[in-house]
Order: C-alpha cells, then sequence, then structure tokens
C-alpha cells in the first residue's frame, strides 16, 4: 500500500503520541519510569524522536495502559476477495440474496 508518511513523520507521531498519553494521565517521566522499568533518558528521546527500541515502546505503551495501539497495529489486514465480500461486509454481515438467471 502506498503512503506519504516518510519514516521521519511516523516517529514524530509515535512520539506525540507517547507524550500526549502520559501528560493526559497526569503522570511525570520519573513515573513513568519506574511503572515501564525504561530509564528517563530514554523515555526523554521517545517523546523528542520517537526512537526507541521495539522492547521500550512496549514497556512503555503497557504503562500508559495503551498496549492495544500496538497491538491493533500489528493485526493482519482482512483480505477481500470479491466485490460480493465488499457488500456484505457493508450490510453487517447479512448475506447477500442470491437469484437465478431467467432463461429464455
Amino acid at each position: 500500500m502506498l503512503s506519504l508518511y516518510t519514516p521521519h513523520d511516523l516517529l514524530q507521531g509515535l512520539a506525540e503520541f507517547v507524550r500526549s498519553n502520559r501528560l493526559a494521565l497526569n503522570v511525570t517521566r520519573d513515573e513513568l519510569s519506574q511503572r515501564s522499568g525504561v530509564g528517563i533518558a530514554t523515555l526523554a528521546r521517545i517523546e523528542k524522536s520517537g526512537i526507541c527500541s521495539t522492547e521500550n515502546l512496549a514497556k512503555v505503551l503497557a504503562a500508559l495502559g495503551r498496549i492495544d495501539a500496538l497491538v491493533a497495529a500489528l493485526a493482519p489486514e482482512e483480505e477481500v476477495g470479491s466485490i460480493a465480500e465488499l457488500r456484505a461486509r457493508a450490510l453487517g454481515g447479512k448475506r447477500l440474496r442470491k437469484r437465478a438467471r431467467k432463461t429464455p
């Protein structure tokens, strides 16, 4: 899939996500460091640049109660086999009526 986001854009989005979630919970970096087991300097780097290891990201998101965001990002996309499947999904899983062709 084509994306207009650069890796830098994604890392900045990650940095803002971590920072805004921490502030929304009214948690200091020191408190988050203790909860997550990630150093304060590492947290500062994550919130500034988004650069971190996957392990540290998982620890921080778990401590913030947002591990669901990581799980959702890793979930496989559902493939669509046909237009009929798309229509069925749009109808909430209801089956489409099938009709036989009239023969002359």
